[in-house]
């Protein structure tokens, strides 16, 4: 009988602690959903103060790379092909001395299938400053050396790249008529 007393005991007061513990987790889930709102205005505030990771990248050579990485990871992961294509041209045009050690660092500000342009719009800006209107199609046309190093580009890899170059060059659409009339 003592026995059968203690189980009792024992088994009521894991039932009173589990339920305690329940109660607990979901009274921190309301107060979570409560503030989620004060917790994104803090974000932006913060972000507003000092910037996004991406914002804080001053190195063009960086930047760079870190879009070669992310115009492939944007659609599926890195393949060999892809890779090696973008070590080259760390090497050749970028002429990057701590290649292996600038990918490491590149790769960590890209994720896999993030729209390209989420990456590219914060760079922007250190693109336009440091490069000449040539550098900047030259670098276009290396992305697009990237993006067709495996297979051919697709289509939202394509949309990115025209995205891009219209930002870096600042260049109005041209329109295929005008208001004249003349269509051509």
């Amino acid at each position: 009988m003592p026995v059968l007393i203690v189980a009792i005991t024992v088994l009521a007061g894991i039932l009173f602690w589990v339920l305690r513990a329940h109660g607990t987790v979901k009274q921190i889930r309301e107060v979570d959903r409560d503030t989620k709102g004060l917790q994104r205005r803090a974000k932006s505030a913060i972000q507003g103060l000092i910037g996004t990771p991406l914002e804080r990248v001053n190195d063009v050579r960086l930047a760079a790379v870190i879009l070669m990485i992310q115009i492939v990871r944007t659609g599926s992961p890195v393949t060999a092909s892809e890779k090696t294509r973008i070590l080259e041209l760390m090497e050749n045009p970028l002429q990057v001395e701590a290649i292996s050690a600038t990918f490491e660092r590149a790769w960590r500000y890209t994720e896999g299938r993030r729209p390209f342009s989420l990456v590219a719009d914060p760079l922007v800006p250190l693109f336009r400053e440091r490069l000449t209107e040539d550098e900047r199609l030259h670098f276009v046309e290396m992305l697009t050396q990237v993006a067709s190093a495996h297979s051919a580009p697709s289509e939202l890899q394509r949309e990115a790249l025209v995205r891009l170059k219209r930002r870096l060059t600042g260049a109005a659409p041209a329109l295929k008529t005008s208001r004249a009339g003349n269509f051509g």
